[in-house]
């Protein structure tokens, strides 16, 4: 069972003494982790309120709440939930010096037979028997719940306590069929879905609970009773103090929002927060399964490293003046890189692969992230031979083409997967010439020349119009979706802000994917995509009607502020996409009020929230306009693509990339994976020339085949020979 995707708030005490993290959803305390980012042992803790007569009130799914940050840059959260028969206010926070969790809570009852109850489950774990649950009889009874070799301890002012079957035997299920009244005491269950529940003896008034975690019974009663009789005033002081202690952004940031620095504030902490406390650098996506209510296979949740959500992170907290914490997430990057020098798609924290597809443009961030702080000064080691080497190695053997883009829905030809990778390529040479490996530091250049040459006939259309994905690299496309992925050409400086043609393709995108919202416009991410909710509001199945993203409006804003135009109108949406609990979306909802399926126009729908990589990208936007620049823009890749004088690069073939069209005028590079001679023809090998295939040391042989003076509908053939034999096949193109 998972909880919402949609989180109202996400925290933790700062320091690794305690390995808790926690989440709200709808009022209550949804997903709680423990002892690591990628492990749920909670699944929710929620309050009913009830009288005889009438069926119990849910305090989460009946309540109107609001939530806020007890004090700004604390992740400390209280909720006030308002309903005609109760007030109830609940604040949340950690013990930084225990693995406990505190639970602070004032109700005001209306009537005054009205009766307060709890209820909690922990998370079954998929593939697994479930969980055990048992009342402590002590005075007051406490809640016990055990996971595998994680044990829970719920301590509070119980006036009487009981242990059910979540939705079949549970508290909420004995005041339905009850009419208000707690009829059935069970002391314990399981295995299975079990939940643990209780009447709180306090009538009206303030009560406290703690919620203890460990690897066993004794130490989790014992970590629960510690912090209740600590107290939560205390608790909650030092837990302040904590924060206070750490990090802060620089002023300038404040300045420059719209909301006296509060969201800034807020991102620094949950980027923060998504760091595990015994994996250093591994930060995950999100703390939540999108969608998590229906999806229930633990195929699709967000508590992973993803390493370009990493990077984002990484990038943005170094900016932000947290040199240190993105210096770990590199040194996370370095020890998860594969032998074959790129990364899978994204890992549990113990470095175990989830999906194992491959996308290009996540073997090319960590490149980039490398310059960084190689231009910030914060590296304290030589990266390129072990991590930046491979990593270009592998952009030269498997591009252009990549297996998905960062979509992660669909590969081919990707305006925004080659950008990044041109970059990297770009940064991989400077890397390379100061190592003083200079033939690979050519090789690396030529490729990045090519690819860069070649985007616009690869990922444009006749009108101009870049397509989110194009597949052949030998024909220009005729269609293909809509999307604003091109903006990453700009980015890092392959492409000026206002060229013709980025400015023909966000009028397509505005025209098809803007989408104006109560807070301001945001955008879909491309034409056909299906990952949000259905058009009636039924969540995402694999099937649906995407979202307007806030990453996209944060992407759009520093591409406003490239230009020359006030991007502080788009400071101010991102803001209003946070709402009350300052946690920025995945997704939004677009569609009209669904008040039965729990979706506001212009509120976060059932996706991930808080999303690390939209919290990343609007820190990003506020230092790309309080320092008036655009720390992402590789230097060189900029002076070589948009201020020098315009190159010819000679094409590379490969064998992931075997065109069969050429330029004329230009060369061609036949890259090999091994040493070998080219044997090549213009006559249709009435004749051939050999060329010895030189060695680049980057693992690939090169060899310059000297067709630019062929003409155009000239045809040419080439082969290879091996220490091991013939090739087995000629390779012909033609001159266009």
């Amino acid at each position: 069972m998972w909880g919402p995707g949609r989180k109202m708030a996400f925290g933790t005490a700062p320091g690794p003494r305690s390995k808790v993290w926690y989440t709200l959803a709808d009022g209550s305390l949804s997903e709680v982790f423990f002892p690591f980012l990628d492990h749920v042992a909670l699944h929710e803790l929620r309050f009913f309120v009830s009288a005889g007569g009438a069926p119990p009130v849910d305090d989460s799914a009946d309540g109107q709440h609001a939530v806020s940050w007890l004090s700004p840059g604390v992740p400390a959260f209280r909720v006030e939930t308002t309903h005609h028969e109760y007030r109830l206010t609940k604040e949340f926070f950690s013990d930084p010096e225990e693995n406990a969790l505190l639970l602070a809570a004032t109700f005001t009852p209306e009537l005054p037979d009205l009766r307060l109850y709890l209820q909690a489950s922990a998370h079954w774990q998929p593939g697994t028997d479930g969980n055990f649950g048992s009342v402590i009889d002590t005075h007051p009874p406490a809640l016990l719940l055990q996971q595998q070799d994680i044990w829970i301890c719920i301590v509070g002012p119980f006036s009487r306590a009981t242990v059910g079957y979540f939705r079949s035997s549970d508290i909420h299920i004995d005041l339905s069929d009850a009419d208000g009244q707690l009829t059935h005491l069970y002391d314990r269950a399981g295995p299975g879905n079990v939940a643990v529940g209780g009447e709180i003896g306090v009538r009206a008034g303030s009560f406290q609970l703690a919620i203890g975690f460990a690897h066993s019974r004794a130490d989790a009663e014992e970590v629960a009773r510690a912090a209740l009789q600590k107290g939560a005033g205390t608790v909650r002081q030092t837990f302040e103090r904590a924060w206070r202690a750490q990090p802060e952004i620089p002023q300038a940031l404040g300045k420059v929002s719209g909301d006296e620095g509060n969201l800034a504030r807020a991102s620094f902490a949950l980027l923060h927060c998504l760091e595990d406390k015994s994996h250093a650098g591994a930060f995950i996506a999100a703390p939540a399964a999108p969608w998590g209510e229906t999806i229930h296979d633990g195929n699709h949740v967000y508590h992973l490293v993803w390493p370009r959500d990493l990077c984002r992170i990484a990038t943005a907290l170094l900016d932000a003046g947290d040199s240190d914490a993105a210096l770990r997430a590199f040194r996370h990057l370095q020890s998860q890189q594969r032998p074959d020098g790129g990364w899978y798609q994204n890992w549990f924290l113990d470095g175990t692969p989830h999906w194992q597809s491959t996308e290009l443009d996540q073997v090319a961030l960590p490149i980039l992230l490398a310059w960084r702080l190689g231009v910030a000064g914060c590296l304290d080691h030589d990266p390129y031979p072990t991590m930046v080497r491979p990593a270009a190695q592998f952009i030269i053997r498997d591009g252009p083409s990549t297996q998905l883009d960062r979509w992660e829905d669909a590969g081919g030809l990707s305006p925004s997967t080659l950008a990044t990778c041109i970059a990297a390529l770009v940064v991989a040479s400077e890397f390379a010439n100061d190592a003083g490996e200079h033939v690979a530091a050519s090789h690396l250049r030529s490729v990045a020349d090519y690819w860069n040459d070649r985007v616009e006939s690869w990922c444009s259309m006749p009108s101009g119009q870049y397509v989110r994905l194009a597949s052949d690299p030998d024909r220009r496309p005729a269609e293909g979706a809509i999307a604003p992925e091109f903006l990453e050409l700009v980015r890092y400086g392959l492409r000026r802000p206002k060229d013709d043609r980025v400015l023909r393709s966000l009028q397509g995108v505005d025209t098809s994917l803007k989408v104006s919202l109560p807070a301001g416009p945001s955008w879909r991410r491309y034409v056909g995509d299906q990952y949000g909710e259905q058009e009636d509001g039924a969540p995402w199945d694999g099937r649906g009607r995407g979202r307007a993203w806030p990453v996209l409006t944060g992407e759009r804003a520093r591409h406003f502020f490239s230009m020359g135009l006030p991007a502080a109108e788009l400071v101010r949406t991102l803001e209003g996409f946070a709402g009350q609990g300052l946690a920025l979306p995945e997704q939004l909802w677009d569609g009209p009020d669904l008040p039965g399926q729990r979706l506001q126009f212009g509120k976060p729908n059932g996706s991930a929230c808080p999303l690390g990589w939209a919290h990343a990208e609007y820190l990003e936007l506020l230092v790309t306009i309080a320092l008036a620049g655009f720390p992402d823009i590789v230097t060189p890749a900029r002076r070589r693509y948009t201020e020098g004088p315009a190159l010819e690069p000679a094409y590379v073939w490969s064998h992931k990339h075997q065109i069969t069209r050429i330029a004329a005028g230009r060369r061609l590079r036949v890259q090999l994976p091994r040493p070998a001679s080219v044997h090549y023809t213009f006559d249709g090998w009435q004749s051939h020339i050999e060329l010895d295939a030189s060695d680049t040391t980057l693992g690939v042989w090169i060899a310059d085949v000297p067709c630019n003076r062929l003409a155009a509908g000239a045809e040419f053939s080439w082969t290879a020979h091996y220490m091991t034999g013939w090739e087995g096949r000629n390779f012909s193109l033609t001159v266009e």
